[in-house]
């Protein structure tokens, strides 16, 4: 009988390798970043990131799609739709990412 990770990782592979794709990049993980504190809108991001906007809108469409990033509608002051991380759950894979760290090699 296999444990509950091994069952985990055996019978749901592909989202949790594209879960983990999705932290993949500096990209993605800045927007997280930004995010984790305050939304802000695509113009905000392309700012900060000095991107370009339909760059920052793949990165935001795939985040949203992992559930890592929350949209919210736009505001009534028009400033646009805008984006929060998903805060319980990047926190989790931060504390992931600090304890492979440190117990990696060399640390």
């Amino acid at each position: 009988m296999e444990t509950p990770v091994a069952d985990l990782l055996v019978s749901r592979a592909e989202p949790v390798s594209r879960l983990f794709g999705g932290l993949s990049t500096p990209t993605r993980l800045r927007i997280l970043g930004l995010t984790i504190e305050r939304p802000l809108t695509v113009k905000e991001l392309v700012i900060l990131l000095r991107m370009t906007q339909p760059h920052i809108c793949r990165q935001l469409q795939l985040l949203c799609e992992l559930n890592l990033l929350i949209r919210a509608s736009a505001s009534a002051g028009g400033r646009g739709d805008s984006y929060q991380a998903n805060e319980p759950l990047v926190l989790k894979a931060v504390d992931l990412a600090r304890i492979s760290l440190d117990q990696a090699p060399g640390s």
